[in-house]
């Protein structure tokens, strides 16, 4: 699937319940907003998701249930944000998440189910809530959580079933709530826990 440079916009549901694709997929910089499910169901990719820098809004749902992506996942600083479930379920990746430095949210099940990712997870310094099963069941993750002292809430099962971290888990004195079940069952780490 080639998406040319002229495009500005991926509308809702644009190819939502495409199966078939293969390969890459490009989302070039010349589109601003990736619509609402605008992938959503779209089976078969077997190469890199690359968000090239230019993109600022993904919508809710955007590549929901997207599995076959591998390889690494970069959220450019463009994205300022980021809908809920926008990569639930997108099994495959198996290298590094970077976010975007310009995130203030991380959204109701961003993240949720995306197994396979590996390396250290930062949270960048902008985010103030980390919502309801944004990373749940991201198992994979081999290196350190950091959570930066902008974020005031984590909710709950934000990072639950999150097996794979180690080194110390330290909460900032700027967060006010953390929610049920928000780090239940993250077997890994292997450090010190400061709720500072």
């Amino acid at each position: 699937l080639v998406i040319p440079g002229s495009v500005i916009s991926i509308e809702t549901s644009a190819f939502e319940n495409c199966s078939g694709f293969t390969g890459n997929l490009i989302i070039p910089g010349s589109v601003k907003t990736i619509g609402e499910s605008a992938f959503e169901n779209c089976s078969g990719f077997t190469g890199s998701l690359t968000i090239s820098n230019g993109v600022e809004n993904i919508k809710r749902a955007a590549f929901k249930n997207c599995r076959g992506f591998t390889g690494s996942l970069t959220i450019p600083d463009s994205v300022t944000t980021i809908g809920a479930n926008a990569f639930w379920w997108c099994w495959g990746f198996n290298g590094n998440l970077t976010l975007s430095n310009n995130l203030t949210v991380i959204e109701v099940g961003t993240f949720q189910n995306c197994n396979g990712f590996t390396g250290s997870l930062i949270i960048p310094d902008k985010v103030t809530w980390i919502g309801l099963q944004a990373f749940f069941e991201c198992r994979g993750f081999t290196g350190s959580l950091t959570i930066p002292n902008s974020v005031i809430i984590i909710d709950s099962n934000a990072f639950g079933s999150c097996s794979g971290f180690t080194g110390n888990l330290i909460i900032p004195n700027s967060v006010t709530s953390i929610g049920s079940s928000a780090f239940r069952n993250c077997s890994g780490f292997n450090g010190n826990l400061t709720i500072s």
